[in-house]
């Protein structure tokens, strides 16, 4: 799991430096949890030097350690006896694509409610002539509580497609509508998919009367009119740091009281002040791992401006991968998942990952909030959004990061 934060923080980097004045960046926005749940799947399922590789990337002893660990998250997060059926807006899947075998992973969100709503499910699709070999079934079953159905790949590909693609959107409530591209062919042995849900009401909601249009500040100097929700002079958890502002916004959690989701918020001080802040993270990991450590407490804060936003991110996993030392599971000639098929010439051809997060007056649909600036002289602190920031959301009891990202620009989709 903290590989995957760490990659998610990578990638933010990238985006914001993709070009000199910021003017070509996009808004980011990754879930960990997510990317970690289908490599765990995949680690679970690999042997031999292959195997050495996930586990040393994914920090891990063994495939026992790396499995009691997706358990636990399992258990943390996943509420069986939770049966809210709400729609979404926002979900986000990794569309992981493997060679003779697809797989993908898509978060999805939670539905207005004042209890939670968070939903995590995997699934296999499996061509009958590739057998998953008896304790890989095991494992997935009763650490991934994973769905596997058996298809056929290779004349009916085109229908398991579309099944496929059905079952995320249902999984996602029709967020994410395509996790396999029309232009995809799956191929045997398998697909693997995981889907994550997530939705939640804000403790204190915002007042949609009070949103207006006002300047937030680009990267590269300008300012665009994004719609900005506001309050004043109420009491938020809020700390003033070095070199930015963190501000903490809770969500309700009803009957739940096992789980508290919060979103954190992390703002430069300068409008040009992002990149700085990504750095300062990627240079101490512990800073991402652990937002929680920050010392916050319950202020009155003058002004507090957060823009509404809805945008996706599309991101390949297998690249970064690569980049970080992991090759075997791409390697057609040399990648061992015999733990998982019995045949050989098993391999990995791609990890896609694509989020999608919606932020609004009552609440968020996965992830991602910003906040707009009015100068004003106040003895009190404010905590105005109008330039570009990081966020998280965060499960404050395990400490889990379910999504995190970047804004640059809320208005862009």
């Amino acid at each position: 799991m903290d590989f995957c934060v760490r990659m998610a923080s990578q990638v933010m980097l990238n985006e914001i430096t993709s070009n000199k004045d910021g003017s070509n960046s996009k808004n980011v926005v990754l879930s960990p949890l997510s990317i970690n749940m289908v490599l765990n799947m995949l680690a679970s399922g690999s042997s031999g030097k292959t195997s050495e590789q996930f586990l040393d990337i994914l920090g891990s002893r063994d495939l026992n350690d790396l499995n009691s660990n997706s358990s636990t998250i399992m258990s943390l997060l996943v509420d069986t006896t939770q049966n809210d059926t709400v729609e979404p807006p926002m979900a986000e899947p990794v569309h992981i694509i493997v060679r003779h075998r697809k797989g993908l992973l898509s978060v999805p969100n939670k539905r207005q409610g004042k209890a939670p709503v968070f939903n995590l499910v995997n699934a296999l699709w499996v061509d009958h002539r590739y057998p998953l070999i008896h304790s890989y079934k095991e494992i997935t079953n009763t650490i991934y509580k994973a769905q596997v159905k058996n298809v056929d790949l290779v004349h009916e590909a085109e229908q398991v497609k579309k099944e496929v693609n059905s079952w995320a959107a249902k999984e996602t409530k029709g967020l994410i509508k395509e996790i396999v591209p029309q232009q995809s062919k799956l191929s045997p042995p398998l697909c693997l998919a995981n889907a994550l849900y997530f939705k939640g009401d804000w403790v204190s909601p915002f007042d949609t009367k009070v949103t207006r249009d006002e300047d937030f500040h680009l990267l590269n100097g300008k300012t665009t009119k994004v719609p900005f929700m506001s309050e004043y002079y109420k009491y938020r958890q809020y700390g003033s740091f070095k070199d930015f502002k963190l501000l903490k916004l809770s969500y309700e959690t009803g009957q739940c009281k096992s789980k508290q989701f919060s979103m954190y918020i992390f703002l430069p001080h300068a409008n040009d002040g992002l990149k700085d802040l990504i750095e300062k993270f990627n240079s101490d990991p512990t800073l991402f791992l652990q937002p929680t450590q920050f010392s916050l407490r319950e202020q009155e804060l003058s002004m507090l401006k957060i823009p509404k936003m809805k945008f996706t991110y599309d991101f390949d996993v297998q690249e970064h991968m690569k980049v970080k030392g992991l090759t075997l599971p791409f390697d057609p000639l040399h990648a061992d998942f015999t733990n998982m098929v019995d045949p050989r010439g098993v391999f990995v051809d791609s990890i896609l990952h694509k989020a999608c997060i919606e932020v609004n007056e009552e609440g968020t649909e996965a992830a991602a909030v910003t906040g707009a600036r009015m100068m004003t002289m106040s003895l009190k602190p404010s905590f105005v959004a109008d330039h570009p920031f990081m966020f998280m959301i965060v499960e404050d009891f395990s400490k889990l990061v379910v999504f995190t990202g970047a804004v640059v620009n809320p208005l862009l989709d």
